[in-house]
């Protein structure tokens, strides 16, 4: 056994009674969170000791916060950190670890595992920046992957669609405000105050463990979700943060997908499509072909019997103008979610379906149409709580590509009226000019946040930089990392440098990747593939 299976077998028994001292704690600590003492409760921290290999040693520990600090009843529940001391303590200001989601989280085993690889990850960044800084990992309140007490449930259900229907955004808003309405009752019965699980408490979570350890200033380093609660601190606590680096950046107004983002991503596909010679167009073009898929679907939905391996039986579908707008962006075949492999895929895809092969999108519909939907809760909550200006919502609903993709934030539109959570203002989503130095990185092929947030929010920071990743998606650092060695040492040594501004002339301005190799739309099709791998 090595060492760190040693530390996490040492350190598991001992944490577990950690957990039941805060369960204690937070039984008989009143809801004002000082106990008949006098003594402060809110702001304990109880802390495990941790040693990874001595290339990371601290801590994890919980701080004991109110579930809701607007409500002087407000029981008490706790936030997971993490905390390394720096190896080479310089006195310069602690590196806050936000992570993404909502709903992500980092874990002792993520933390190992991340560090017995030999490629960059996060993990890799955060070793590099602990030589010279404390570096701590919040997790976010409520997530049901983190250790502590009070958690939420992390998904709440929604009841399928109908094989026997097209797809319609509209019904199935409908399903989500019924399903989330109903999830919203039984914790109310489980006494969760769920106006609490908002990104102001997320934001005050992450100053409470700054006040804790008497940091007076702060880095944040976030990438999607992370980039921007680090972005909402930095609106709430502006004298408190030194500098940032933020990947896969969303400004607090940009928290609605843009369609016209998303048509962007797609353009460029065409255009590496129309220099390939493995992709054969149809004289419409690529994108030519999704219109033309679209307005099809729309005029008459067809009827397709499909069938999927995994089910093991075939079944009628009725696939509509939705149906393919839906996975216009999803994974196919066993492609990863935001990877380059799913882009390489996603002309086959369409050509398929513009030659009027409905096998795949019917197996994908039967797979999983039939099943409840199970959506996050945190994510839900916390989303819903950052909202977006009607300025922004309008300028989104008439964006061009709007009338092809249709609205790409329908989820949100369905839940926000019964979120529970408060709603930020207007004036906290703005954007407005900081002198805190920033280092971006976005990628141009990024589906999730389109690379125009990088380039929009870059106007606002005199003092920033962004890394351009050519051809990179919603992972721009993974894939920057796989084609320049130095990229970690880019981050170092702007985290590191007591003169970001000079630091940021010595990054490039672009890293290139190679061009995607998109499949060939001739030969096998993408139901074929399907059934191979399930085999």
């Amino acid at each position: 056994m090595t060492r760190v299976c040693e530390s996490k077998c040492q350190t598991g028994s001992a944490f577990y009674f950690l957990i039941l001292v805060v369960c204690l704690l937070s039984e008989i600590l009143p809801a004002n969170g000082q106990n008949t003492a006098g003594q402060a409760a809110v702001g304990t921290t109880l802390i495990q000791s941790l040693d990874f290999h001595g290339r990371l040693r601290g801590e994890q520990g919980f701080i004991i916060v109110p579930e809701n600090r607007n409500d002087s009843a407000s029981r008490m529940i706790t936030v997971h950190y993490f905390r390394f001391p720096a190896r080479e303590p310089t006195g310069r200001p602690p590196v806050f670890i936000l992570p993404g989601g909502p709903g992500q989280a980092i874990l002792t085993a993520d933390i190992q595992n991340g560090m017995q690889q030999k490629r960059y990850n996060k993990f890799a960044e955060i070793e590099a920046y602990n030589r010279n800084r404390d570096v701590v990992i919040v997790n976010q309140r409520g997530n049901s992957r983190v250790p502590g007490i009070q958690h939420l449930p992390s998904t709440w259900t929604v009841k399928p669609g109908d094989w026997s229907k097209p797809m319609s955004f509209t019904n199935s808003s409908r399903r989500l405000a019924i399903g989330f309405k109903a999830h919203l009752k039984k914790h109310e019965a489980l006494k969760f105050d769920l106006r609490g699980y908002d990104i102001l408490h997320l934001v005050d979570d992450v100053d409470a463990i700054r006040r804790a350890y008497g940091y007076e200033k702060l880095a944040l380093r976030g990438g999607s979700f992370g980039s921007q609660w680090a972005l909402a601190y930095l609106k709430r606590y502006p004298t408190h943060v030194e500098r940032m680096i933020l990947s896969g950046t969303e400004p607090l107004d940009y928290g609605y997908d843009s369609a016209e983002g998303i048509w962007n991503v797609f353009i460029k596909i065409e255009e590496e499509a129309r220099a390939s010679k493995e992709v054969v167009l149809p004289e419409v073009g690529l994108l030519g072909a999704v219109k033309s898929i679209i307005t099809r679907l729309e005029k008459q939905p067809v009827k397709v019997r499909g069938y999927h391996p995994r089910k093991g039986y075939p079944a009628n579908v009725v696939i509509g103008a939705d149906d393919f707008r839906y996975y216009l962006t999803r994974p196919i075949l066993n492609s990863r979610s935001h990877s380059r492999e799913m882009l390489e895929l996603w002309p086959k895809f369409v050509l398929e379906i513009y030659q009027e092969n409905y096998q795949y999108l019917a197996s994908k519909i039967i797979d999983d149409r039939p099943e409840d939907a199970h959506c996050n809760l945190l994510l839900t909550l916390v989303d819903n709580s950052l909202g977006v200006t009607g300025h922004r919502q309008k300028k989104l609903e008439s964006d061009p590509a709007y009338r092809w993709l249709g609205d790409p934030n329908w989820f949100y539109k369905a839940t926000r009226d019964v979120t529970p959570t408060p709603v930020v203002n207007d004036e906290f989503r703005q954007l407005v000019v900081r002198q805190t130095p920033v280092l971006l990185i976005h990628g141009t092929l990024d589906l999730a946040t389109p690379y125009e947030n990088a380039e929009e929010m870059l106007q606002y920071f005199p003092k920033g930089h962004l890394i351009t990743v050519k051809g990179g998606t919603h992972f721009a650092t993974y894939h920057a990392a796989s084609v320049d060695p130095r990229f970690l040492e880019y981050l170092s040594t702007f985290m590191d440098s007591s003169d970001p501004e000079t630091a940021i002339k010595k990054i490039p301005s672009e890293i290139l990747l190679p061009e995607l190799q998109l499949k060939p739309n001739k030969g096998q099709s993408l139901f074929n593939g399907l059934s191979q791998k399930r085999k």
